[in-house]
């Protein structure tokens, strides 16, 4: 990310992550923020947690298909 802000600039960037669990093993996982054009932008994954890790992670283009996706995989 740090990276990505030297590239880009600092301009008025705002990280806004949030964290759902689903179930015991799935955990949807979002951010959102403006860029430095004033867009907003989102992204949203599905970890499937294993033995206290990360062990897959999906990404998924809207919270809808990640919801779905995190109840249709519960382990």
């Amino acid at each position: 990310m740090q990276s990505q802000i030297e590239k880009r600039g600092v301009h008025n960037f705002e990280m806004r992550p949030k964290f759902v669990q689903i179930g015991a093993d799935k955990i949807i996982g979002s951010s959102e923020w403006t860029d430095a054009e004033g867009r907003r932008q989102e992204r949203y994954q599905v970890l499937t947690i294993r033995d206290g890790q990360i062990g897959d992670m999906q990404v998924c283009g809207s919270r809808r298909e990640a919801k779905r996706f995190a109840k249709r995989t519960l382990g």
